[in-house]
C-alpha cells in the first residue's frame, strides 16, 4: 500500500465488485476491486515528507506489485497488477499505474477505471491524471455522467476525454446515451462534448442517431444534469399536424429566477393560420404560498387564407392567474383569474374541450381571515357567459362580508342555544346584451338587463339554532331573518332597471327531525362478519315568508334568488358497512389469519343509496314561479342538478343518489329523478371508475328526457305542451387506458359524445383522443389522434412523442395554453 499525503479529504467507501468481464464498453467497467479478490496482495504505506504536502491529505495505493526508482526529489514508483489509487473522494483502478511524485502525477495504463463517488466514472485504456489539481486525460474512454433529473444516468464513449477542473470534462468524438444495448436504440454522435458534474452537458453539432443511423442533426444541444429539475435553458421542441391550423411548432425557453421563481417563454408557429407568443410566470415565497400568471396572443391570418367572411380573423389573446398566499398575521388571499378577448379565439386555438365549450370566464380575488367564531372576507368578482347574439356579465366589486360561525349563547342551561349571523356591504352589477331583444325574451322570459355600474347591496342575516335530544330521536330548530337593502330595482313589466331603492325581507323556519337510525348485522355462513345495513330516515320542515317583492329583485347570485316556500323534504338513506383492513395484506392470506389487532380494520362505507324528495304546500312559492318560462331559485335548485320549476307542483322528482365503493379501486354513482307528476324517469346519470396497475377505464353518462305535459297541465306551458327548461340531452364520455407507461406496449381512447340532434352538426362524437405507444428501458415512442366537432371547431390533430430518458420529451407539451 501506498500512502502519499496532498490534501484533506474522505476516504470512499467500496464494496462492490468490479466485473472483468466486458459485455458492453460503453455501461460496464473493465477492472476488478482487489480487496474482494481471492490472491495474495502486497500492500505497502509509503508516507512522502510533510514539507512538501499540506496537512491531512493523502493517496492510498494498494497493489500486487510495486517497484520504485529515482532520489528524493525525482522519486517514481511503479505499480502494477490490480492497482487501486484512492484520495479522498476520487478513485483510479488500472493495470499498471506510474506515480510521479515531484510533478503530483500518476500515469495508468491498461483497463484504466476513474470515479469520483457515484457522480462520475470515466475509463480508458491510457489516462494521466494529477492528484493533487484533480485534472488529467483519458485515451479510448467510456463513462457515464450523475443521475439527471429524472433519475437516469447518461453513458458516453469518445475518442479521449480530458478532465478540465474539479467539475468539468471535454470529451472529444463522443457518443452519449442512457441505453444499456450494445448498439444504443438512441444516442448523440457530437464532435466536441462538454460535461460539468451536477450542471449539464453540452454538445456541438450533435446528431440524433436511432440504432447507429444519423436521422437529425443540430446546430447544438444542452441537457440538465442536475437533481433538482430547475435549470434555465431552451425546452424540447413540441410539433404536431392536422386540423384547419396546419402543422403547428412549439418551442419555449426557460429562465430561473432565484430560488423560489421562473419564467417560461413561449411561441407557437401554425402553419395554416399564423403565430402564437406567450409567457408563464411562477413564484413560490413558501412552502404552501404560490401564484402561477400569464398571457397567450395570437396574430392570426398571417399564413394561409387571407381574411374574408368565410375565413375570419379569429386571433385574440388570455390572460390568467391563479395561486394562494397565506400572511404571518392570519390572513389568506387567493386569486383565479382568466380573462380572453373573444370566445372564437377561445373555441379555435384551445386545446381541452372544457374551454372549447365551456361559455363562462370567471376571474375571482379573495381574502380572507378568521379569527375565533368571526371569519371577515374581501371579494372582487367578474363573471362572463357568452351565447350565441348574447353575453352577460355579473360583477361584485367590492364585496365586503363578515360571517358568525355558530356559537352556544348560554342563555338557559338545559337548552342550548347558538347564534349565528351573515353580513355584507357590496357594490354588484349586472349586464346582458344581445343582437335580439325579441328572441331573447321568448327564450329566457325577460328582456336583457343592464345596471349601473354599482348597486349597493347591503345585507343582515342573523339566525338562532336550538338542537334537542331525547331517546335517540333528535330535532333541530332552525329561525331567523333577513334584510337586504338595494339602491336599485327592476320594473317587473318593462324589465328596466330603476333607480329606486328596495328593502327586501323575510323570516325563515326550519325544523330537521331525525328518527333513530336501524341496523342489522349480517353474517357469512361460517359466522364471521360480512355488512352492516343502517337505515337512516330524516323529515325536514321549511318555511320562509315574507318576500313580496320577488318580481322587483334584481338577481345577481344565489342571496337574490330567495323566494316564499312552505315545504316538506323527506329521505330514507340506506347505507351498507365492511371491515376494511387498513394494513396490506399478502395474497392468498386464509380469512382466519386476517383479523390482526382492532386498530387495523375500520368501518368503511361500501354502498349508500339515498332516497328524496319534497312537497310544496304552495306550488307557486308566493307566486316566484311564472308558469310557462323557466324557474331558477331558491328552494327548488336544492335537490337535484336538473331544473323542474317549468310548471307548478307539489310533489317534486324523487332524487335517487346511490354511490358504491367496493374497495379503492373501483367505484360507480348513479342519480336520477323519478317524475311523479309526468310519471317517468326526468334525468339520469352515471359514473364508473376502475384503476389497476395495467388497467384503468372511466365512464360518465347523463340523460334527460323532454318533458311532455299532461293535458291538464299544457295550460302552463308552450302550445306545443313541454314543459320549459327540460330539454332532451343525452352524453357519454368514456375512457380506457391499458399497459404501463413505462415498460412494453401501452395505449388507450377517450370519447366524448353527445347524441342530441342539433342543427349543423355531423357527428354524435365532438370530441376523441387515440393513443399508442411502446416504452423501452432507455427510451419511448408515443403516438395520438386528436378530434375536434364542435361548433366552428372541425379538426384532426395528430402529435407524434418521443421520450429519450435522461434528456426530455419531444412532441406531446402544449405550450401557451393554460392548463
Amino acid at each position: 500500500m501506498f500512502v502519499l499525503l496532498t490534501e484533506p479529504a474522505v476516504l470512499a467507501q467500496d464494496t462492490n465488485p468490479v466485473d472483468r468481464q466486458v459485455t458492453n464498453p460503453m455501461t460496464d467497467t473493465p477492472n476488478v476491486n482487489p480487496l474482494n479478490q481471492d490472491q495474495p496482495i502486497r500492500s505497502k504505506v509509503r508516507p512522502r515528507s510533510p514539507d512538501a504536502l499540506q496537512p491531512g491529505d493523502k493517496l492510498t495505493v494498494t497493489s500486487d506489485k510495486e517497484t520504485s526508482s529515482g532520489d528524493k526529489d525525482n522519486h517514481i514508483v511503479v505499480e502494477e497488477g490490480n492497482v487501486d489509487a484512492r484520495i479522498g473522494t476520487y478513485r483510479i483502478q488500472a493495470d499498471k499505474i506510474t506515480i510521479y511524485e515531484a510533478t503530483n502525477k500518476v500515469l495508468a495504463e491498461g483497463n484504466v477505471v476513474f470515479d469520483q463517488g457515484d457522480q462520475q466514472r470515466i475509463t480508458g485504456s491510457r489516462a494521466e491524471w494529477n492528484y493533487q489539481t484533480k485534472t488529467g486525460f483519458f485515451i479510448n474512454s467510456t463513462g457515464f455522467t450523475n443521475q439527471t433529473t429524472d433519475g437516469t444516468r447518461l453513458y458516453f464513449t469518445a475518442d479521449s476525454v480530458e478532465r478540465v477542473s474539479l467539475d468539468t470534462i471535454v470529451a472529444i468524438n463522443a457518443e452519449i446515451t442512457a441505453c444499456e444495448d450494445n448498439v444504443p436504440k438512441w444516442s448523440f454522435k457530437t464532435k466536441r462534448a462538454v460535461i460539468r458534474t451536477n450542471d449539464r452537458a453540452r454538445f456541438q453539432r450533435p446528431s440524433f442517431r436511432v440504432k447507429g443511423i444519423p436521422v437529425i442533426p443540430l446546430p447544438y444541444a444542452s441537457i440538465s444534469l442536475q437533481h433538482e429539475d430547475r435549470a434555465s435553458g431552451f425546452l424540447t421542441p413540441s410539433f404536431s399536424g392536422g386540423g384547419s391550423k396546419g402543422f403547428r411548432l412549439s418551442n419555449a425557453y426557460y429562465q430561473t429566477l432565484g430560488r423560489s421563481a421562473d419564467l417560461t417563454i413561449r411561441d407557437d408557429f401554425y402553419t395554416g393560420r399564423g403565430l402564437g407568443f406567450g409567457a408563464d410566470l411562477r413564484t413560490r415565497a413558501n412552502s404552501r404560498s404560490y401564484l402561477y400568471l400569464g398571457f397567450y396572443g395570437v396574430k392570426d391570418r398571417i399564413f394561409g387564407p387571407k381574411e374574408d367572411a368565410q375565413h375570419p380573423n379569429q386571433g385574440g389573446t388570455e390572460f390568467f392567474a391563479n395561486g394562494v398566499h397565506y400572511f404571518s398575521n392570519g390572513f389568506i388571499a387567493a386569486v383565479d383569474v382568466y380573462l380572453t378577448s373573444n370566445l372564437a379565439f377561445r373555441q379555435i386555438f384551445s386545446d381541452t374541450i372544457q374551454q372549447v365549450i365551456s361559455p363562462e370566464q370567471l376571474s375571482q380575488v379573495f381574502v380572507n381571515k378568521n379569527f375565533g367564531d368571526y371569519s371577515l372576507n374581501f371579494l372582487a368578482r367578474s363573471q362572463q357567459v357568452d351565447l350565441p347574439n348574447t353575453s352577460l356579465r355579473i360583477r361584485e366589486l367590492p364585496s365586503v362580508t363578515l360571517d358568525k360561525r355558530p356559537s352556544p349563547l348560554h342563555l338557559f342551561k338545559k337548552l342550548e342555544t347558538y347564534f349565528s349571523f351573515e353580513g355584507g356591504a357590496e357594490g354588484v352589477s349586472r349586464k346582458e346584451t344581445t343582437g335580439d331583444p325579441t328572441g331573447f325574451r321568448s327564450q329566457f322570459g325577460y328582456d336583457p338587463e343592464v345596471t349601473p355600474s354599482v348597486v349597493q347591496r347591503l345585507d343582515f342575516h342573523p339566525s338562532f339554532t336550538i338542537p334537542l335530544e331525547f331517546g335517540g330521536w333528535s330535532l333541530t330548530a332552525t329561525g331567523g331573518a333577513r334584510a337586504t337593502y338595494y339602491s336599485n330595482t327592476i320594473d317587473p313589466a318593462t324589465r328596466m332597471v330603476l333607480p329606486q331603492s328596495l328593502v327586501r325581507s323575510y323570516g325563515e323556519l326550519e325544523i330537521d327531525f331525525r328518527p333513530p337510525s336501524f341496523f342489522k348485522n349480517y353474517h357469512r355462513a361460517d359466522g364471521s362478519f360480512f355488512f352492516r345495513h343502517v337505515i337512516e330516515p330524516y323529515i325536514i320542515y321549511r318555511r320562509i315568508a315574507g318576500i313580496s317583492d320577488f318580481d322587483r329583485t334584481i338577481r345577481f347570485d344565489y342571496v337574490d334568488a330567495i323566494a316564499d316556500t312552505n315545504e316538506i323534504e323527506y329521505g330514507l338513506a340506506n347505507r351498507f358497512f365492511t371491515r376494511r383492513s387498513t394494513e396490506n395484506v399478502a395474497k392468498g392470506t386464509p380469512r382466519a389469519n386476517r383479523k390482526g389487532p382492532s386498530l387495523s380494520r375500520q368501518p368503511y362505507e361500501a354502498l349508500s343509496i339515498v332516497i328524496r324528495g319534497k312537497y310544496f304546500f304552495d306550488p307557486y312559492f308566493g307566486g316566484a314561479l311564472l308558469p310557462g318560462t323557466r324557474n331558477q331559485f331558491y328552494p327548488i335548485t336544492t335537490l337535484s342538478g336538473f331544473t323542474f320549476g317549468g310548471v307548478p307542483r307539489r310533489f317534486s322528482p324523487v332524487n335517487l343518489d346511490a354511490r358504491y365503493r367496493p374497495s379503492r379501486v373501483l367505484f360507480a354513482d348513479v342519480r336520477m329523478d323519478f317524475d311523479l307528476q309526468n310519471v317517468g324517469i326526468r334525468t339520469y346519470s352515471t359514473s364508473f371508475g376502475l384503476s389497476l396497475p395495467l388497467i384503468q377505464a372511466f365512464e360518465t353518462f347523463y340523460y334527460t328526457r323532454a318533458i311532455s305535459l299532461v293535458p291538464t297541465l299544457a295550460k302552463f306551458s308552450d302550445p306545443a305542451g313541454k314543459e320549459p327548461g327540460t330539454l332532451k340531452g343525452s352524453q357519454l364520455s368514456p375512457s380506457v387506458f391499458l399497459g404501463n407507461r413505462d415498460r412494453g406496449l401501452f395505449g388507450g381512447t377517450s370519447f366524448f359524445f353527445d347524441f342530441q340532434d342539433r342543427a349543423n352538426k355531423t357527428s354524435s362524437l365532438v370530441t376523441s383522443t387515440v393513443t399508442i405507444g411502446y416504452s423501452w428501458n432507455c427510451c419511448a415512442v408515443t403516438v395520438q389522434n386528436f378530434t375536434f366537432n364542435v361548433g366552428p371547431r372541425r379538426e384532426n390533430r395528430i402529435v407524434f412523442a418521443f421520450r429519450l430518458n435522461g434528456i426530455g420529451t419531444f412532441g406531446t407539451e402544449q405550450f401557451g395554453q393554460r392548463r
